[in-house]
């Protein structure tokens, strides 16, 4: 089997000119994959700043015998771990936004082994930020619906601006987790179009 090219005996992969499956993403690629990057960035530090800050006054009102007593207090958003894990994710990803921005900036054209780890880890930041932003959602409805069966009452028709930053936060880390989702969505293109 002298004259048998390349390939052909099932042992050696057949090469074509100009292609190579490891190779770091194409410049077509990259711009987009910097500015969803970009993008997280900032939807992440808002959300994480907005959910942070969410707090408001109320005065509770205790019945008892001897009549009503009020008392002054507040609602944070720390008070709820939902929340807190939120905030937590958000400055997870906002951090390793940064880092992996300026990896793929100094990655040009260079690792592939670099752009496969980021990939990774970009569909680790996913899993991250629609897990914090679905338990954050979900006891955002319970603020703001109730939950009769559970005596859980609704509260955000009082809380206007405690409830109105946990889903502005909500909503912004939602727009994060889609950045980081068409990150993962291009890259798999991209390492379609070179396979």
């Amino acid at each position: 089997m002298e004259g048998a090219s390349p390939g052909v005996d099932g042992i050696q992969a057949a090469r074509t000119p100009g292609y190579n499956i490891g190779s770091s993403p194409s410049r077509s690629m990259q711009v987009p994959g910097y500015l969803l990057r970009i993008v997280a960035i900032v939807l992440s530090f808002i959300s994480a700043i907005v959910m942070g800050v969410a707090k408001e006054a109320v005065t509770v009102i205790v019945s008892n015998d001897s009549g009503e007593t009020t008392y002054p207090g507040s609602i944070k958003s720390r008070y709820s771990s939902a929340f807190v894990y939120l905030i937590v994710v958000n400055v997870i990803v906002l951090i390793y936004s940064i880092i992996s921005l300026a990896l793929a900036l100094l990655n040009r054209g260079g690792s592939r082994r670099i752009a496969m780890h980021l990939s990774i880890a970009d569909l680790v930041m996913v899993v991250l930020l629609f897990s914090s932003t679905g338990a954050a959602a979900a006891i955002s409805v319970v603020a703001d619906k109730g939950l009769p069966r559970y005596a859980w009452p609704k509260f955000c028709y009082v809380l206007h601006t405690f409830c109105g930053h946990i889903k502005a936060s909500i909503v912004l880390s939602m727009f994060a987790s889609l950045a980081y989702l068409l990150l993962v969505v291009l890259w798999i293109i991209d390492l379609h179009l070179r396979s």
